[in-house]
């Protein structure tokens, strides 16, 4: 007999972002695997809640409009009338956090909670927010985190007994790059970038919390900042242009992109950066493994985990100027062809270790 879920996330298509194409790519896997699963979706666009069938399992979307109480009450509406659940799986975020540990109790059935990037890092230093995610975890059978940081974390904090480190996943097979692509990125390169310089990609938020001011200031004080040339795509804050020019860089800025449009431009990069203070587990590490593109990242979280320092990728602690500035001496003095094979052994590592199907056979082993 098959599983039955109640699946409940704050982010889901046709939202954009990382964490809604994790929730899409777990729940598409499990649904494979034969776990019939009914999704509340809480979303921030205005309308009515709607729902409809989906392959093995069903789609309600319901508005949030500035009141816990109010949406809550109606997602429990459309909950009590479906059939039994064997478990409730809350996909992190606010609104579900507040709601999941109440529904668990009410319908009499586990509670598994995912952790993702920000809601342990910013969740248990927001006092409004702590309360909820401490409920939450304290009433969940099973936590399981996107890094092993995380697991640790949640252990120590509150002793929770089933804390687990099930990695983020890729499927290789929709990151295997056309002629055009390959084109695109080689006409772009001759178009934007002056003589041979290193393009160093920075993909996502490109925000100073993220760590980009940091890793700015570090690249202005090398020696390098000649010879590289940096390609941001993301959601910028206003005072990035001042920082670039004042810094003296070549740069191309370019808005958000969805997620596969960002493969030929992957592809104009010699390096990904990812200079965040904390994380999860990227989806930007993984795709640009999957490439076989190199990473210079902090060392946290989801880095920590998947990189091994100066074998598939470079790690420099998170805020340390020096640390960073020596990190891109390393890479700057590589030759073109073990840069390349940096990313040649990152993209091994992912094909091995971090697939769509290593992610999936583990969540099947914790939850069914």
């Amino acid at each position: 007999m098959n599983s039955r879920c109640l699946w409940l996330t704050d982010n889901y298509p046709p939202q954009r972002g990382g964490m809604a194409q994790s929730c899409d790519r777990i729940v598409n896997g499990l649904r494979q695997a034969g776990v019939e699963i009914d999704i509340i979706h809480f979303t921030s666009k205005e309308g009515k809640s709607k729902k409809h069938q989906q392959q093995n399992g069903s789609y309600t979307s319901i508005p949030f409009s500035n009141s816990e109480a109010h949406v809550l009450n109606i997602a429990w509406n459309y909950i009590k009338k479906m059939p039994k659940f064997d478990f409730i799986v809350c996909f992190g975020g606010y609104i579900s956090m507040t709601g999941a540990p109440v529904f668990s109790k009410w319908l009499d059935t586990r509670l598994v909670t995912l952790i993702r990037g920000n809601d342990l890092d910013a969740g248990i230093f927001t006092p409004r927010k702590r309360g909820i995610l401490e409920d939450a975890l304290r009433q969940s059978e099973l936590v399981c985190t996107v890094s092993s940081d995380k697991a640790d974390k949640i252990s120590k904090w509150l002793s929770h007994p089933n804390a687990k480190f099930v990695a983020n996943g890729i499927d290789m097979n929709e990151w295997l790059p056309t002629h055009s692509e390959r084109q695109f990125a080689a006409d772009w390169r001759a178009q934007n970038v002056s003589g041979d310089k290193t393009v160093l990609g920075i993909f996502g938020q490109l925000k100073a919390k993220k760590g980009l001011d940091f890793f700015l200031d570090s690249l202005k004080r090398t020696s390098w900042r000649d010879t590289a040339h940096l390609l941001l795509i993301g959601e910028t804050e206003e005072h990035l242009i001042d920082l670039l020019e004042s810094a003296e860089l070549t740069y191309s800025i370019l808005p958000f992109h969805d997620r596969y449009e960002l493969m030929k431009y992957y592809l104009c990069c010699d390096a990904m950066v990812i200079p965040s203070f904390y994380d999860g587990m990227p989806n930007v590490l993984l795709e640009a493994g999957a490439l076989g593109i190199p990473v210079l990242g902090s060392r946290v979280d989801g880095m920590a985990d998947v990189i091994t320092n100066h074998q598939d990728g470079f790690l420099f602690e998170p805020g340390n100027e020096d640390d960073c500035k020596k990190t891109l001496y390393q890479f700057f003095n590589l030759t073109r062809e073990r840069q390349k094979e940096l990313g040649a052994n990152l993209k091994r590592t992912i094909e091995t270790q971090y697939t769509i199907d290593h992610e999936i056979d583990n969540y099947k082993k914790h939850l069914l």
